[in-house]
């Protein structure tokens, strides 16, 4: 009697643990998908932001570096990810029984005979399956040719409402006014200019299109001189740039972009997520990053309460609907007023 017992409470501490981990993502979820106003952040950038556009500026000559500078991404995390995986530590949703990038199917609005762009598309996962949910054309863009083969061979099920560019993406020229939505899951950090990129998404978004930027990490609450040190070894070594929202929200409001939305969840929770655990374990254990080992003296050679309060940050952006002929270029639109940001 007694080990059945103690069959049964192991059982429903498994079953409590299960529903408790999924039930937290499913949080997650929520929050995510539901952005908050962004009219009190992005007013100004601290000491490190501003340092950070300077100091952090990726070179002309860099490819996607990781753990070696002489392998390429495709070379790094092809190891382990197959071309139905995506290579992002993008979150939301990994509960059981959840489908991927509902999150972001909900903050695109996306709606059947919608034009969408994927900037840094990767190997095509999140492209494929907003367009399996709905009837719209889409466009991925990646500097990878390995990759773009991946993507071609999904997108041929759509029967031609899929297509792929191989570019740099600082180099995309594209008409203007010509997408519904355009999204970034992790890669805006790659960009060699952050402010030509923003406009780009500005121009080639139609009035009332929308665009979302995942990235995880920023400098927002960077205080000290050693936590920026720290991340910005970390910076050298993976040659990714950690744009927080607050700098985004900055940026993108100066462009003209109204209303912006953003959410920010701090590492101690998303870092617990299914997902980046999976990643955790694999950069470490099988691929032996160095970018790793950076990690690690982030975490324990600086402030506990920079790195564990790191967000993993969602901008969410729309190009207003109506607007004059003045505020037509990137940034003639005026600061709004108190009550305009009342309003927002």
């Amino acid at each position: 009697m007694d080990i059945v017992f103690a069959f049964l409470l192991v059982a429903a501490i498994a079953v409590a643990l299960f529903a408790a981990y999924n039930f937290f993502h499913y949080v997650l979820f929520l929050l995510v998908s539901r952005p908050r106003d962004a009219s009190l952040i992005g007013r100004e950038l601290n000491e490190f932001e501003q340092r950070q556009l300077v100091e952090w500026a990726p070179r002309a000559d860099d490819f996607l570096k990781h753990d070696d500078e002489q392998r390429t991404y495709d070379d790094v995390f092809g190891t382990y990810r197959d071309e139905n995986a995506n290579y992002s530590t993008c979150i939301f949703p990994r509960a059981a029984f959840s489908r991927p990038y509902e999150a972001q199917l909900l903050l695109l609005q996306v709606k059947d005979g919608m034009r969408l762009l994927d900037l840094g598309c990767g190997s095509g996962a999140a492209a494929y399956y907003l367009a399996s949910r709905r009837n719209i054309e889409i466009v991925g863009v990646t500097n990878s040719p390995v990759q773009a083969d991946i993507i071609r061979r999904k997108f041929a099920r759509l029967g031609g409402r899929g297509r792929v560019i191989v570019t740099d993406f600082d180099s995309l020229d594209l008409p203007n006014e010509s997408f519904d939505g355009i999204y970034s899951l992790e890669s805006i950090g790659y960009t060699k200019n952050l402010d030509a990129w923003l406009e780009r998404c500005w121009r080639m978004l139609r009035p009332g299109g929308r665009l979302l930027i995942l990235t995880p990490g920023s400098l927002d609450h960077c205080r000290r001189e050693v936590d920026y040190k720290s991340v910005t070894a970390f910076f050298d070594n993976w040659r990714y740039n950690f744009v927080g929202a607050n700098l985004l929200v900055y940026k993108l409001r100066r462009l003209g972009f109204a209303p912006i939305r953003y959410r920010r969840l701090p590492f101690w929770a998303w870092g617990l997520t299914w997902n980046f655990l999976q990643h955790l374990v694999l950069w470490k254990y099988r691929l032996k990053m160095r970018t790793f080992v950076e990690l690690e003296k982030i975490i324990w050679r600086t402030s506990k309460v920079f790195v564990f309060g790191n967000p993993y940050n969602t901008v969410l952006a729309t190009k207003p609907a109506a607007m004059s002929a003045e505020a037509a270029e990137p940034g003639q639109i005026a600061e709004p007023d108190a009550k305009g940001l009342a309003a927002e």
